[in-house]
């Protein structure tokens, strides 16, 4: 009995947890952390056969330590890792990582995507080649952890109806929850009277089956995988199972809860995308562009504020659209010499308005400059007039549209635009307003609602707060924090909009949904 009790000592110490080592309550707090953490799965294809292969992962400018996964010995050209890595994760901010592919102790390539591309991309799955003179090909993808997601508690009582012989059987007992063939969580070793600590595992570690491995002190399996097989269908169950080991019968009690609750990573995973508009304000209160004072100057070699708040901010929205086109609309400004203000034209004059990447969006922006006559007054509603036209005309549920307007000063429809974003705020809808220059900007505190939430004329109150106002000074020096401020409400309102109206991400089907939007936005539209 020396053997095992040394054995059962062992198995009382912290158990790996997909490249971590914490103990159970620091499991607790890792499903119930205040910020999202992120799990990250690796595979390799086009590996070759006989060769060790292993992944790094670090992030750039961070004092975090690197991770590694296991060394496999590649039998096919295809490797998947077992081992996973648990990290933070910021929609608001840049995060930058690497990853170096090893072979035999060497590394072969690296890449350094943003974290966020990683998690914006097509189901979550970034795959990519490492070089263009290799064929190996890595694949990573995300999985959300927050305290948003749902997570299974799961509780275990040992119990027998028999005589127990230690010469026949060990006298500890411990089990090892796995999910689709990986080790997701080990537990302590108990007496076979005691009864298990409570195990909190995130949902999303867990398929939608799996199994429950029982194992004596010499870590050897007493009870067949099968056997104990669980599914969790329900948000509360209670499982009993029977052992039968060596004649002797226990009986395991298990109480089980699963919380359901879902995640900004969630939505997007299962293929929600953002689509970024921009408004820019052409008034004539920014100054002549050709005045080195105006907000509009382009200086040779740097950016103006406007050009900086589009760059820092769209690029982190850019990750979570596919197609990388912006639509992009200026306003207050007159255009061909035409006697009138245009309050919601394409800055690039074409039928469409949509841009390929950010970058490009400056480009046409300084271009717009030079063909346009800064005018009068700022007027937002008929550019969020515009973007509830584009939801509705689309239809499709799986678009969240954000539109970022960029101003300088006081508007002069308030009330119009009050009306129109509590129009919005019963779309798939969000709006970003970032305050360039030196206003006071109270108007668009007015609308940011914070202080009182908003009425329609019609005295309709807003479905859920939609709208973001952040003043560009504030953070000039600091574009980070800039787009932390900016963005830092935009995963909220998605999964207020999705969760309101009962879509969630694990149900998403464009064909079912669509029928469902259009009901709703009939009913909205006469409102």
């Amino acid at each position: 009995m020396g053997a095992c009790d040394s054995s059962a000592k062992k198995l009382t110490k912290p158990k790996t947890f997909f490249g971590m080592s914490p103990t159970i309550q620091n499991q607790v707090d890792m499903a119930q952390a205040p910020n999202n953490k992120i799990k990250l799965e690796f595979s390799i294809e086009g590996c070759d056969i006989g060769e060790k292969y292993q992944v790094m992962a670090e992030f750039l400018n961070s004092n975090i330590q690197p991770f590694c996964t296991e060394t496999v010995k590649s039998h096919h050209n295809l490797i998947i890792f077992n081992s996973c890595y648990i990290c933070e994760y910021f929609f608001q901010h840049p995060q930058m990582m690497r990853f170096s592919i090893i072979k035999n102790g060497k590394n072969i390539g690296s890449l350094t995507p943003y974290l966020g591309a990683i998690v914006g991309a097509p189901n979550s799955t970034y795959k990519v080649g490492i070089s263009p003179d290799r064929r190996e090909v890595i694949c990573i993808t995300a999985f959300g952890i927050s305290n948003y997601n749902s997570f299974v508690l799961i509780n275990f009582m040992v119990r027998t109806n028999g005589q127990i012989n230690f010469k026949e059987i060990d006298n500890t007992i411990s089990f090892n929850i796995i999910s689709n063939g990986r080790k997701v969580y080990s537990s302590e070793s108990i007496s076979r009277y005691g009864q298990f600590k409570t195990a909190y595992i995130p949902t999303s570690l867990l398929e939608p089956q799996f199994d429950i491995a029982f194992l004596n002190c010499r870590q050897e399996l007493i009870v067949s995988k099968n056997e104990t097989t669980q599914t969790f269908t329900e948000p509360s169950n209670r499982i009993y199972l029977t052992l039968n080991v060596n004649k002797n019968q226990y009986n395991l009690f298990n109480q089980s809860q699963l919380l359901n609750q879902y995640s900004f990573i969630d939505y997007i995973k299962n293929g929600v995308q953002i689509k970024l508009s921009i408004g820019i304000d052409f008034t004539a209160s920014n100054g002549p562009s050709n005045d080195p004072n105006s907000l509009h100057y382009i200086s040779p070699g740097s950016f103006n504020d406007y050009e900086n708040a589009i760059k820092s901010c769209g690029l982190i929205m850019a990750f979570y659209d596919y197609d990388q086109k912006f639509a992009t609309y200026g306003f207050g400004a007159v255009i061909n010499n035409i006697p009138k203000v245009d309050m919601c034209f394409n800055i690039n004059f074409s039928p469409d308005p949509e841009i390929n990447t950010i970058d490009n969006v400056i480009s046409e922006y300084r271009k717009c400059l030079r063909k346009i006559k800064l005018a009068g007054p700022t007027q937002f509603c008929p550019m969020i007039r515009k973007t509830i036209d584009n939801i509705r005309r689309e239809n499709n549920p799986l678009n969240y549209h954000v539109l970022m307007i960029l101003t300088d000063g006081v508007i002069v429809d308030q009330q119009e635009t009050i009306d129109a974003v509590i129009e919005a705020s019963f779309l798939p809808f969000s709006l970003i307003i970032i305050g360039i220059g030196n206003d006071h900007f109270q108007e668009m505190i007015q609308l940011d609602g914070d202080d009182a939430p908003l009425i329609s004329s019609s005295g309709i109150k807003r479905m859920r707060d939609v709208v973001q106002f952040v003043p560009f000074n504030k953070y000039r020096n600091n574009p980070n924090e800039l787009s932390a401020q900016v963005l830092e409400e935009i995963p909220k309102q998605i999964v207020e909009y999705y969760t309101m109206n009962k879509i969630y991400p694990d149900k998403l089907s464009l064909a079912q949904l669509r029928s469902q939007t259009m009901m709703r936005n009939n009913n909205i539209s006469n409102y």
